[in-house]
């Protein structure tokens, strides 16, 4: 392994023109990689980058003849996919790693972001995603050991996959954004927490809906996580005494998480946390993994849903009538049909009746893709109510997505379900 300065590191002894390079991503996201090739890419001909969800702007620098695939509008990919195009990736979650095991994607360079345990070991950080099965794929491994990035149980790189170059770095983590909770937030976590028991195993998204329900959730006990993401909001919840983990079936008193993603203090708190344990895709969103937990509660957000439950989290529509990738598939499938395979589970996509701009978001028709299909569709919430659509009749379904949605817009909703025959 050869070791250098990050100003030092010759991008020729590692790339060949036409590369596919593939980067850990989210909070492990190999930034001072990235500003370095992006700097200094030392060959004209086209490169490929997969950046999974970009946490980070790194890539955004990236000269025009690479060319960035994302898993989606994920992070700061939406704002980079407006100044370039970006290849999408549409693989649900679960898939990231068998994306390149089963040679979907190829990766000639791998570029990792690794943090080093107190004894020395190298582990993956923030993030676990797809990166081993990418790496074990890759002609050489580049990997950044970022002095700030926790060493979190789980994610020890495999003692059988070389490093061919590496370079120390002090470089801040993607800081979550602290989203400012609407009423609207209040009422609709208020809605959640009253499907959520005591003793259920949380899954819970990001932003400032997500951290208004965990929120609510401060009075109840026995709580358990396995989530792909771990946020200050769920931090606060162990400190409150709700989290503990000690009624899940398995990974008893453990929480399970592909992700750490916050500010410096949840950084800090989980570096070396026995309690906390990072798990790769195949099994923090493996459906026969899912199906174990009993209770699971699993809380996520759309961009519209439709009269059916058909929920969109993936495109809005944009002025030319486009399709602007805003969000992705991510998790959401993989929770959504795991949490209805749990004993006792609920899947639930909570969202704003309206956007602010006034905008219906309970739509008679969507206007992206259709992430969950109406046959996965279970709880459905706004601030106006819930609606329970699990086996649900197509009238039934219509009716109570009606009665969830912005008074303003029922009118208009019920005249569209009659046209569609879904009501009489």
């Amino acid at each position: 392994m050869q070791k250098t300065e990050i100003e030092a590191l010759d991008w020729r002894a590692w790339l060949r023109p036409g590369d596919r390079i593939a980067c850990s991503h989210m909070s492990a996201e190999p930034a001072a990689l990235l500003r370095s090739l992006a700097e200094r890419l030392p060959y004209p001909e086209p490169f490929d980058i997969f950046l999974g969800a970009p946490f980070g702007d790194a890539a955004a620098a990236m000269p025009p003849q690479v060319r960035l695939t994302t898993l989606g509008g994920m992070g700061t990919a939406g704002a980079m996919g407006r100044k370039r195009r970006l290849r999408i990736s549409n693989a649900p979650y679960s898939r990231g790693g068998r994306l390149f095991s089963e040679d979907i994607e190829s990766c000639d360079v791998a570029l990792v972001s690794l943090a080093r345990a107190p004894d020395g070991r190298l582990m993956l950080g923030a993030s676990h995603g797809f990166i081993i099965e990418a790496a074990r794929r890759a002609r050489c491994v580049v990997a950044e050991v970022n002095a700030r990035a926790p060493a979190i149980a789980g994610a020890t790189w495999p003692d059988d996959l070389p490093i061919h170059a590496m370079t120390e770095v002090d470089e801040p983590l993607p800081a979550s954004p602290d989203g400012r909770i609407a009423p609207a937030d209040a009422h609709i976590a208020q809605r959640i927490a009253g499907l959520v028991e005591d003793g259920a195993c949380l899954q819970v998204g990001i932003g400032a809906l997500a951290s208004a329900v965990l929120g609510d959730l401060r009075q109840h006990r026995g709580l358990g996580v396995h989530s792909g993401m771990w946020s200050p909001a769920m931090r606060a919840l162990v400190e409150c005494g709700a989290i503990d983990n000690s009624r899940k079936p398995i990974d008893t008193g453990v929480s399970v998480i592909g992700c750490a993603y916050g500010d410096a203090a949840l950084y800090a708190a989980a570096d070396g946390d026995p309690a906390l344990c990072l798990r790769p895709p195949d099994y923090t969103h493996e459906a026969s993994v899912l199906a174990r937990l009993d209770h699971l509660a699993a809380i996520n957000s759309a961009l519209e849903v439709d009269l059916l439950g058909q929920a969109n989290a993936e495109a809005v529509l944009a002025a030319d009538g486009s399709w602007r990738q805003v969000g992705a598939v991510g998790g959401l499938n993989d929770f959504v049909r795991g949490a209805r395979q749990a004993r006792g589970g609920k899947a639930v996509v909570a969202l704003h009746a309206r956007a602010g701009n006034g905008t219906p978001r309970i739509v008679s028709r969507l206007g992206g893709p259709a992430t969950v299909a109406a046959c996965d569709a279970d709880i459905v919430v706004t601030e106006f109510g819930v609606a329970h659509l699990r086996d649900a009749s197509l009238d039934e379904r219509a009716e109570r997505m009606i009665a969830i949605a912005h008074p303003e817009d029922r009118d208009a909703l019920q005249a569209d379900a009659r046209r569609l025959g879904l009501i009489r």
